[in-house]
């Protein structure tokens, strides 16, 4: 009997090791060959921590913290969870031991009887059909994906502190160009109130400079209230009190603001390999089809072994019970027959779990090259423009030098020197504003390529 006991072990045990196969992967459609917009400039750092390419110490600060965020920590969290459940699931491929002890006092007519009894007792699932190990497989897979998230949001967190950075810079950009527009106004006013009491003109060219003075100051202040507003979301972001960047922030940087030097940029397949949220949605796939194996499994037979040792202690004992060495032995075979629906139920629904997951996988895909193609145009139209207005802001200062000595010689009227001024100022400020998105385009292409994900 133990002989027939161990063969039919033997044989679940090899038929279950054939049920658990790895699955096939599924794969999306084919990746283009090159990118849309590959003659435009795009960014390939050498090294997974891209934001060092701009320079900026106080940005290195700013991003190494943001690796660290409550995001960043839900999501390792929810992987710490995911590996319990791994855990748990291989655990069910394992023998099962316990210990028992029992104690019984019988009276029959004049005769009292005590009974002692201590096992240990030892169970074996060995998953005849496959369906533990095919779940503990999608188990592993989901551990494998949320690790996959963990970076994603290490990634997205680190490129939205650039993001906030930028805006920060790009609107103390600005303030600083609009003061500059106010003291070359200022001392404009100035100018003509001196050439008012010479009577070298009328009291028109005065009020025309203060009326230009109270637009212009009206500029800095609305810069400023838009940094105010990039560091109090970044401060939220990092999880710190507002205020807590303001020191941070107010030292001086030695790089303008603006993109670093770009270089080519790697083929789709390579992209879209190392993006940490496609890797996430794959393993998702692979796990869905797992469970949709597992839900056809549970209609194949399952097997039970188990197996006790101990004592028994009887006192007194009787012809029919004895004090001596205990041993139990045992194995069953179910099938489901009749789950009035129960079983295909859930392999239905299993399957269209499998069917969402590979459609979300699909278009995970599409978005992520939309996203690198994005950047690109982005990036491109941003260090286009930066070196346009870079000109232009070279061009308008020089007009408005020109134009504040030709008033001072009375060549030309004062309408032409608040011209001038006033387009200076825009030119400055619209180049403060291109740089910054030179920076922000730089960080998004960053991220859509999966670069900075790495803790």
């Amino acid at each position: 009997m133990i002989r027939n006991l161990l063969m039919l072990g033997v044989a679940a045990l090899a038929l279950s090791g054939c049920a658990g196969a790895p699955l096939a992967e599924s794969t999306p459609d084919a990746a283009p060959i090159a990118w849309t917009e590959a003659a435009l400039p795009a960014v390939e750092p050498a090294t997974d921590r891209w934001w060092t390419a701009v320079g900026d110490p106080v940005l290195d600060r700013i991003v190494d913290q943001a690796g660290a965020t409550s995001e960043v920590r839900l999501a390792e969290a929810r992987l710490f969870e995911a590996q319990a459940r791994l855990g748990a699931a291989r655990a069910a491929l394992a023998p099962q031991i316990s210990g028992q002890g029992t104690a019984e006092r019988e009276a029959v007519d004049d005769l009292d009887q005590n009974t002692f009894q201590a096992l240990v007792a030892f169970s074996l699932d060995p998953d005849l059909n496959g369906a533990v190990r095919t779940r503990a497989l999608a188990e592993r897979l989901r551990a494998e994906g949320q690790a996959a998230r963990v970076e994603a949001a290490r990634l997205n967190a680190r490129a939205t502190a650039v993001h906030l950075y930028a805006a920060y810079r790009e609107a103390e950009a600005r303030a600083a160009a609009g003061d500059r527009a106010v003291e070359a106004l200022d001392q404009s006013l100035r100018l003509a109130d001196e050439r008012e009491r010479a009577g070298l003109t009328s009291g028109l060219d005065a009020a025309s400079a203060r009326a230009a003075l109270a637009s212009a100051r009206a500029r800095p202040i609305a810069a400023r209230q838009a940094a105010d507003e990039a560091r109090l979301g970044l401060e939220a972001l990092l999880g710190l009190n507002p205020g807590a960047l303001v020191e941070t922030l107010a030292r001086p940087t030695t790089e303008p603001l603006g993109a670093p030097a770009v270089r080519a940029l790697a083929a789709p397949a390579s992209v879209l390999a190392r993006r940490p949220d496609l890797r996430a949605a794959e393993l998702e796939l692979i796990a869905s089809g797992a469970d949709a194996s597992a839900a056809r499994r549970d209609f194949w037979p399952t097997l039970s072994l188990s197996a006790a040792l101990g004592g028994q202690e009887v006192d007194p004992e009787t012809p029919f019970t004895a004090s001596g060495f205990l041993t139990q032995l045992a194995a069953g075979l179910t099938a489901p027959l009749f789950t009035f629906g129960r079983l295909e139920s859930a392999r239905d629904a299993a399957d269209a779990r499998a069917a969402q997951a590979e459609i979300a996988y699909r278009q995970a895909a599409v978005d992520a090259l939309s996203e690198v193609e994005t950047a690109l145009v982005a990036l491109a139209s941003a260090e286009a423009r930066t070196a346009t207005l870079e000109e232009a802001a070279r061009a308008a200062r020089d007009q408005a030098r020109l134009a504040d000595r030709r008033y001072r010689a009375g060549v030309s009227p004062f309408l032409e020197v608040l011209t001038a001024q006033r387009a200076a100022a825009d030119a400055e400020a619209e180049l403060a504003s291109a740089r910054g998105a030179a920076l922000t385009a730089f960080a998004r292409l960053n991220a859509a390529t999966g670069l900075g994900a790495q803790a």
